[in-house]
């Protein structure tokens, strides 16, 4: 998967990079051509808050999850959750439309 993220009023650091690349490989297990799907990052603060927003667009939707947290490990956990939920959910209304036919 690539990943691109980027800061808005944060540096973002080579820490962050690595546990948002860790969090989000869970994720590729999930999707079937993981090598060619591209993932947006946007890591924000607003006053004591980190926004972190991750959009994935694949070939039939887009998986997106924005969270905000005053801890920026906590949200990027809590977006990650939210897109595997997204997945699943949709990986079975796929499969269904596909036996239908």
């Amino acid at each position: 998967m690539e990943m691109i993220i980027r800061g808005d009023k944060l540096a973002v650091t080579e820490s962050m990079k690595s546990y948002i690349d860790e969090k989000l490989g869970r994720l590729e297990k999930y999707l079937e051509n993981a090598s060619d799907v591209r993932c947006t990052i946007l890591v924000k603060v607003r006053g004591r808050e980190q926004i972190v927003e991750i959009t994935i667009p694949l070939k039939s939707f887009i998986l997106r999850s924005e969270e905000k947290q005053e801890d920026f490990y906590k949200a990027v956990d809590k977006a990650v959750d939210v897109l595997e939920r997204q997945i699943r959910k949709n990986k079975t209304r796929l499969m269904a439309k596909q036996a239908k036919t």
